[in-house]
């Protein structure tokens, strides 16, 4: 019996010293995928939402304030450039050039007399004789001369301030301001754009996007008024940028190849620039 439980004994420890130095099975490699660069392929096109728009327009204000006296266009006026759009009451700025040039007759009147030889009597030959003015004096005179002068030409420039003019040719689209308004400097007062030359903009032209524009690319260009495509090519891109709803958002200019009669401001447009 005893003999029977050592040999169960020794039975029992073998194998558990045979189980525990077997080497454990090898766990199962995980395979390996392999992910291609997200930005490895380059936009052949960029699209973006956008809207017609003057290529030229000017807020126009006055640098000076004062009570307006005259406003000689309406709204729809076609005008030149240089033409008079409005003025202002400038009898103040008349009375300011009338005395600096009564200032000036009198400085160079001064400035005459002063230069002028002058008899004195000499003691020591007991004769009279002509002098000159000391070259202090003469200097001091002239200066006065041309400061007088300045003050002319900058009440002249005063009174110029007081005419609105416009800057080119176009169409009058805003017209602010009525005689007997008093108006302040930096008032936008009257707006004029060139709705004969108009141009595309775009309005949200991500900055993930911009920088695969350039100049002179082609764009096609579909207006929604008109369900129509027009062809055109950029012609600027803004440096500075915008803000959208949080996204950042630069400005690119098209131009059209051919302007159709029936394009307006304010239409709304969707563009396609190739940038390949």
């Amino acid at each position: 019996m005893k003999h029977t439980f050592w040999i169960t004994f020794f039975a029992s420890a073998f194998f558990l010293l045979v189980t525990g130095c077997s080497p454990a099975p090898a766990a199962t490699p995980i395979p390996t995928v392999s992910l291609d660069s997200p930005g490895a392929s380059e936009i052949s096109q960029v699209k973006a939402s956008a809207e017609v728009a003057p290529a030229q327009e000017s807020r126009l204000s006055f640098v000076i304030s004062g009570m307006v006296e005259e406003v000689t266009v309406e709204e729809g006026d076609q005008v030149q450039a240089g033409q008079a759009l409005a003025r202002l009451d400038t009898i103040n700025l008349e009375y300011d050039i009338t005395a600096a040039e009564a200032a000036l007759k009198a400085a160079q009147l001064q400035a005459q007399i002063e230069k002028q030889r002058r008899k004195r009597f000499n003691g020591d030959t007991l004769s009279f004789e002509y002098v000159s003015a000391a070259g202090e004096l003469i200097a001091a005179v002239d200066s006065r001369a041309e400061q007088s002068r300045l003050a002319v030409e900058v009440a002249k420039a005063s009174l110029e301030q007081g005419t609105l003019l416009a800057p080119f040719a176009g169409t009058v689209v805003e017209v602010n301001i009525s005689p007997g308004e008093y108006v302040q400097p930096a008032q936008v007062v009257i707006v004029i754009v060139t709705l004969e030359d108009l141009q595309i903009e775009t309005t949200d032209l991500s900055e993930l996007n911009v920088a695969a524009v350039e100049i002179g690319q082609p764009a096609t260009v579909f207006v929604e008024a008109l369900n129509q495509e027009f062809p055109g090519e950029v012609t600027a891109i803004s440096p500075i940028s915008a803000t959208i709803g949080g996204d950042v958002v630069f400005k690119v200019t098209i131009k059209l190849d051919e302007l159709p009669d029936t394009l307006l401001w304010g239409m709304s447009a969707n563009v396609e620039i190739n940038v390949e």
